[in-house]
């Protein structure tokens, strides 16, 4: 039997995503220079390309444009919208449209053609600034629509042009919020990059801070240049140096120069190095020394190979795959056309039926189309009285229809596992990205802190079976204790081979230092194909242990339940999601996350134990268990479940103690 499951995860992420960039497009149109442009709103517009998320980014731009900007500005801003989407829907099928420049210079003549012509005749100053408007417009673009951008990058020119939108936001009149962001952005660009590449991002942002009010000025062009160089200078040495060094030529100018308020701008500054000073450590990027430590030849090599393999996959997956909308499905109404070709058109009552009385011919298709594709087959009575009383050739139009309602639906089932199967396909792709992502950021090996671990694992096969569907494994790797336990579908050497595949290859990845989460995703995938040409599925069990801190993970796919036993109080873990194989290959595990405290037993086992509903001596026992033998409890639970439950499933049973500090003997697996 095959599943096909539905996907209203995915739909629910893609309809947020969707009302998301609208809603930023929307936002970055408050990012105004002299009050009447908005580059980064169109930039984003631009990004968003053709079909659904452009028309929605537009509408975005649109609503931005009636809130934050004045009628005739907005109206303007809305035109030039209106033209990039225009534009890129017309070429989106084109070559040009791939090439890396034609976004770019999309967007930046499209603002360019509107606000042209309400330029003739206005000084040279107006003209300056729409160049500039439109300059910075193609420099977002290009960095938004590039291969190589990042999300963290695109975060950051995003994270820019809000805080360019609290330029004009000021604090009890004291400083401004945009110009106190903006200097924390640039200080954490210094700690990554160098002297000249943070100088000239400086600049571009405090020439975009320079051009918000309705006068421009230079100085946080120079001021923000400056400072972004001399920060990237002192970039690895404590935070403050960094901070005090943006500082000098803000300070410096701002006395000398007499530009604007002087004190607004120096508390600006005051307050930007403030908030970089009171970032978490774990918010900062690595420092440029570590990072070009990082990139020296020889040490990094083969992670930088798999980085780079994984984003080749990425951009594959996202160049052909992502946003492509699956065929529509076939009209029934093909059917009755079909048949009516083959013994309508010879009737004498064909031009009565198909000319005089055309609407109530299609009503009687349409009453009679919900029975017979319910029921797979056409019968007499399925059309009303009105059409069986007229036509003369009803047996061979009948007969006709069943011939062309077994071709229909044999093309719905193809196509619907066409379907299924370019989805699993193309999810593949995104899935092999993300695991060699994973591999080239596996943590290195953490020193292991004085939490010990006892395991114990048995198995019993179900009567008359050599082989028990059920197996278990223990890894240890990276500071980490990993605890598995797969159950095989039925009983016997099927269930046993696919139990030990599944928790072979899990091994693998676990130890090739692949995190849990891609892993088992990729593996259910795995075994959702798999189960297209007649293979089985499995429940996981996976128990992620670091044995530093006690911090435990628990990852479930239509497993059993789990059980933490603490002092005298047991919690039970179930889950809710289809066993890998059956699972919607784009939906994760079900994951919990927990703490074994010293002195706890977690204790992991397969339906043939107990299940949800006939588990209470389970919990019971685990209430009353005062021993410290790992060993005996895992024995007492398999002998109490076969007096119980005799030897009509498989069996396993897989536990773990956390001995106090005065038992903290070497472990016994």
């Amino acid at each position: 039997m095959k599943f096909h499951l539905p996907l209203p995860g995915r739909r629910l992420r893609r309809i947020l995503t969707l009302l998301g960039q609208a809603a930023l497009c929307c936002v970055l149109t408050a990012a105004r220079l002299g009050g009447l442009y908005a580059p980064f709103s169109l930039a984003a517009a631009a990004a968003a390309g053709p079909g659904l998320p452009g028309l929605l980014s537009l509408l975005g731009v649109t609503g931005g444009a009636l809130l934050f900007l004045d009628f005739q500005p907005g109206l303007r801003h809305a035109a030039a919208a209106v033209l990039l989407f225009a534009a890129q829907t017309a070429f989106c099928d084109t070559k040009f449209y791939r090439r890396p420049a034609f976004r770019p210079l999309t967007a930046a003549l499209s603002q360019l053609l509107i606000q042209s012509v309400y330029l003739l005749y206005r000084p040279l100053s107006q003209w300056v600034l729409c160049l500039t408007a439109s300059a910075l417009l193609a420099a977002a673009t290009a960095l938004l629509t590039a291969h190589g951008t990042t999300l963290r990058q695109k975060g950051l020119l995003y994270a820019a042009a809000l805080s360019l939108a609290l330029v004009p936001v000021t604090v009890e009149g004291l400083f401004s919020v945009g110009k106190a962001l903006l200097m924390a952005e640039l200080l954490l660009l210094s700690r990554r990059l160098p002297p000249l590449t943070v100088g000239l991002a400086g600049a571009c942002a405090g020439l975009a801070a320079d051009l918000v009010p309705e006068t421009p000025a230079l100085l946080l062009t120079v001021a923000y240049g400056c400072g972004g160089a001399l920060a990237a200078f002192y970039g690895r040495l404590p935070r403050i140096l960094p901070a005090a060094a943006f500082s000098l030529p803000i300070m410096t100018l701002a006395v000398l120069l007499d530009a604007g308020p002087p004190r607004q701008l120096l508390l600006s500054c005051l307050a930007g190095g403030a908030a970089y000073l009171l970032l978490p450590r774990r918010w900062l990027p690595p420092c440029a020394e570590r990072a070009a430590r990082a990139d020296a030849p020889g040490e990094t090599a083969k992670p930088r190979r798999l980085e780079q393999s994984a984003a080749a996959l990425r951009s594959l997956y996202d160049s052909f795959f992502r946003d492509t909308a699956p065929a529509p499905p076939e009209n029934p109404s093909v059917i009755f056309d079909r048949a009516a070709e083959q013994v309508c058109r010879s009737c004498v009552l064909c031009a009565i039926c198909w000319q005089q009385n055309y609407n109530a011919t299609y009503n009687a298709f349409n009453d009679a189309c919900p029975a017979l594709l319910r029921r797979g087959t056409a019968q007499p009575e399925d059309f009303p009285l009105y059409f069986t009383a007229r036509c003369v050739h009803l047996r061979e139009f009948v007969a006709a229809v069943n011939g062309e309602l077994r071709l229909f639906l044999l093309r719905r089932q193809y196509h619907r596992q066409l379907t299924c199967s370019r989805r699993q396909a193309q999810e593949q792709y995104a899935q092999m990205g993300d695991l060699l992502a994973a591999a080239a950021h596996a943590p290195a090996e953490e020193p292991t802190g004085p939490v010990g671990y006892r395991v114990s694992s048995a198995l019993r096969p179900k009567e008359g079976q050599q082989l028990c569907g059920d197996q278990l494994a223990t890894v240890e790797t990276g500071g980490m204790l990993y605890l598995l336990l797969s159950d095989g579908m039925g009983s016997g050497p099927e269930a046993h081979r696919e139990a030990a595949l599944t928790v072979r290859l899990l091994e693998q990845f676990l130890r090739a230092g692949i995190e849990a989460a891609p892993a088992l995703k990729t593996l259910n995938s795995a075994l959702a194909l798999r189960g297209e040409t007649g293979g089985a599925f499995t429940t996981i069990d996976l128990l992620a242990l670091r044995r530093s801190t006690g911090e435990a993970t628990l990852y479930k796919y239509g497993a059993a339940p789990s059980y933490l036993k603490h002092t005298a109080h047991v919690t039970r873990f179930t889950a809710h999601s289809l066993p890998a194989g059956l699972q919607a290959t784009t939906e994760p595990p079900e994951v919990t996350r927990l703490a074994l405290p010293a002195g706890s037993y977690f204790v992991m086992i397969s339906d043939g134990i107990a299940d949800e509903n006939s588990d209470e001596w389970l919990q019971n026992l685990l209430v009353g268990w005062n021993g410290t033998d790992v060993h005996a409890l895992t024995a007492l639970i398999l002998s109490e479940s076969r007096s119980r439950r005799g030897l009509e499933d498989d069996c396993a049973v897989l536990a773990v103690h956390l001995p106090l500090p005065g038992e903290n003997h070497p472990r016994q697996v």
